[in-house]
């Protein structure tokens, strides 16, 4: 339970730094505009029926009332298969962006996960500036990523399991060292 508030604190300090990003840039425009009239039509918003019984279970990832729209939220530093990148999570899923000739190598929607394991030590940690923690990704097609390299990986676990408004549960590691591992 203590994860699955910690990930939707943090889903909430996300979606509240992207609206109030949206919010200042709409300002700014309309400020700079303030001589021309501007009009736009508001999109319909429809909220489906909510049972009263789960308190804070309303999120989903099928959800139509994001404000996002399909923008990236945050993106963290990773490896893939010892490429340079960043491991994005957008309000739709997760995708890998190659740093060097910016190139996407890999979109998956939220829906697409199946399984999450955090992981200590990795190939790519033994260079001495490179974090030994690592992510791996397991997806419902049984194909599954690697994300070596990140120093920040537990705020990208808590990121991606509150974002995806996923059911999730915890695991129990099936090696002896330090795995975390949540499944659908």
């Amino acid at each position: 339970m203590y994860l699955r508030r910690n990930a939707q604190t943090t889903r909430e300090k996300l979606i509240e730094r992207a609206a109030d990003s949206v919010y200042q840039l709409e300002k700014a425009s309309t400020q700079a505009s303030s001589n021309h009239s501007l009009s736009q039509a508001v999109p319909d918003i429809t909220v489906d029926a909510v049972d009263s019984t789960e308190d804070e279970d309303w999120h989903s990832a099928t959800s139509r009332t994001s404000i996002l729209n399909g923008s990236d939220i945050v993106a963290y530093r990773a490896y893939l298969q010892g490429v340079v990148g960043r491991l994005i999570i957008y309000s739709g899923g997760v995708r890998f962006l190659r740093s060097f000739t910016r190139k996407e190598l890999w979109r998956r929607s939220f829906l697409e996960l199946a399984e999450m394991r955090k992981q200590d030590g990795s190939a790519v940690s033994k260079l001495p500036t490179v974090s030994s923690q690592s992510l791996e990704i397991q997806f419902t097609d049984d194909s599954k990523v690697v994300l070596e390299g990140m120093r920040e990986r537990d705020a990208a676990f808590s990121s991606i399991i509150g974002l995806s408004g996923l059911q999730w549960q915890s695991l129990q590691a099936k090696t002896i060292n330090k795995d975390s591992s949540f499944s659908l």
